[in-house]
């Protein structure tokens, strides 16, 4: 804050200094006696209280820790007395107004709370813009209590370019509120995503691996000997319902990097070893999205970790008869689809066949049927030089047996070039893909 011009507008200074009325409770504030006030005296306090805020800023930059004190105690006073101020106007419809009005000086509390926290030069950028009149009504909206009212600005602020709205947009799209994050996702629908923003809706579309972790939040209140857990469930069912539309955006915004996601998203399921991931259940909705943008994109990348995917043992097998014909499902039947996509062959010359079963998903008749396509997906890498990657645990410190591979083929042979875990900088080489026999034959 040093040399800070004591021209700056009352609402720039007044922004930063909220942060300082937090620190000294407002009962303390000298000079704060509620009196009826007319116009002529609201302007002095208003002039008193803009040279107030200028000193008390330029103090607050003081080497001397006493002074720096008092010039906290001058900021709150100023900021008692501009709130007398306020409340001394008068008029007809004054209580109703003046509840908006802090209302709104509380949601502007939490937009200074979370800027100050900023890098100074991206901090001062976001107060000069903020405090704008036509911005600082979205502003406030952003920060409100009410989802409501976070989800009316969304509109405005995509209508806005800039890093500052973006900042603020990002913080909307990760809103645990289905009406804020949805809103912003529709208002988002014609601006240029930045790389965050296809993280967030990616992560919305995709989930973290599994469904439910971290849907519930418990609290403890120790009450007269005993213990009473209080559990705040958020519906995380009804937020991965809402993936579809994340799917949706991403596709229509169609970034550049969605398919090195894709990659790293397939490597973190291949490195964790024995996790419920999304391909692992026909009803997971998070794993229908992925599988509708892998389909979209078709990262090569992704065939070493697919490939592990299928070489592991196999769990939540499911066999029954529907609609008259046998049905077969398991861990490796989506991999085995996608590594058929990959290879830009039919999955029907693969025994696959979509059902309407689980909101239309691939499946087998047989699991003689889903061993048989395992084996030709391992050869038909194997001839290419592919092979299931990671080829250790998971914190081992050297390499692990792992699950064997179906079939007489040996995992020998050059691997195609596969980057550092996380990282996608290499070049991706057209494959020479020869015209496949049927599986089995």
């Amino acid at each position: 804050m040093t040399g800070t011009n004591p021209q700056l507008s009352f609402k720039t200074l007044a922004a930063v200094a909220i942060l300082a009325t937090a620190m000294i409770p407002l009962s303390a504030s000298p000079c704060l006696h509620a009196k009826s006030a007319g116009p002529a005296t609201s302007a002095a306090i208003s002039e008193k209280v803009s040279d107030m805020l200028a000193q008390g800023l330029k103090d607050l930059s003081s080497e001397r820790y006493a002074q720096r004190q008092h010039a906290t105690k001058i900021i709150q006073t100023a900021l008692g007395l501009q709130l007398q101020s306020i409340i001394n106007a008068g008029g007809p419809e004054q209580a109703t107004r003046l509840i908006k009005l802090l209302n709104f000086n509380i949601n502007l509390d939490r937009w200074t709370m979370a800027v100050i926290k900023l890098p100074q030069q991206q901090r001062m950028a976001m107060f000069n813009w903020g405090v704008k009149p036509e911005v600082l009504p979205l502003v406030g909206a952003a920060f409100a209590r009410r989802a409501s009212i976070r989800a009316s600005c969304t509109a405005g602020l995509a209508a806005i370019p800039g890093r500052n709205s973006e900042w603020i947009l990002d913080r909307l799209l990760r809103d645990r509120r289905r009406v804020v994050y949805l809103s912003t996702m529709a208002a988002l629908w014609s601006r240029k995503p930045s790389e965050k923003m296809v993280q967030i809706v990616f992560h919305r579309s995709v989930g973290n691996m599994t469904m439910y972790s971290g849907a519930t939040t418990r609290q403890v209140v120790r009450f007269n000997g005993q213990n009473i857990y209080i559990m705040h469930f958020v519906n995380y069912w009804q937020q991965a319902q809402d993936g579809q539309y994340a799917a949706q955006l991403l596709q229509h915004w169609h970034p550049h990097h969605l398919k090195s996601m894709l990659v790293n998203y397939t490597e973190k399921m291949a490195r964790q070893s024995g996790a419920d991931d999304i391909l692992q259940n026909p009803s997971m909705l998070q794993g229908r999205n992925f599988i509708e943008l892998f389909s979209q994109y078709k990262p090569l990348l992704a065939a070493p970790y697919l490939l592990n995917l299928i070489c592991r043992p196999q769990a939540n097998q499911i066999n029954f008869v529907f609609n008259g014909q046998s049905v077969h499902w398991d861990n490796r039947t989506i991999p085995l689809y996608l590594l058929v996509l990959l290879s830009g062959h039919k999955p029907q010359h693969y025994h696959l066949f979509k059902s309407a079963l689980y909101g239309g998903s691939w499946l087998f008749n047989t699991q003689v049927q889903e061993e048989t396509t395992i084996k030709a997906m391992l050869k038909f890498w194997k001839q290419r030089g592919v092979i299931p990657t990671p080829a250790t645990q998971p914190g081992a410190a050297k390499p692990a047996v792992g699950p064997p591979i179906p079939g007489p083929f040996p995992r020998v042979g050059i691997p195609i070039a596969i980057p550092a875990a996380g990282t996608m900088h290499v070049l991706i080489k057209r494959m020479a893909v020869k015209t496949p026999s049927p599986a089995g034959k």
